[in-house]
């Protein structure tokens, strides 16, 4: 999985996932995300803390059909791809800046 740490990392993840320049409907891309960690900073403890105190982050995952699933009926629990992280109070800050 890539640590996301530069806007720069951001936009070629987004360029290579194929997803719009405002993330409209990431979903269509087969995109999920999910939050983890405990404390909203950006101080660098993140994706991992070995005080079990990790900042929160995303972490960007494909679903199974585009990391090779090939279950004809797509019922069962494949798990998806993570494929990315990126501190969630970093990424605030990112979109909020001018």
């Amino acid at each position: 999985m890539e640590i996301i740490t530069t806007r720069e990392q951001f936009r070629a993840l987004a360029k290579r996932l194929g997803v719009r320049h405002d993330w409209h409907e990431p979903d269509e891309q087969s995109l999920t995300a999910r939050v983890e960690g405990r404390t909203f900073d950006n101080a660098g403890f993140w994706p991992e803390w070995s005080g079990g105190g990790a900042e929160l982050h995303v972490i960007f995952s494909l679903l199974p059909d585009e990391v090779g699933h090939d279950c004809p009926d797509c019922t069962c629990s494949a798990p998806a791809e993570d494929v990315a992280a990126v501190n969630l109070a970093t990424l605030c800050a990112w979109a909020s800046e001018s």
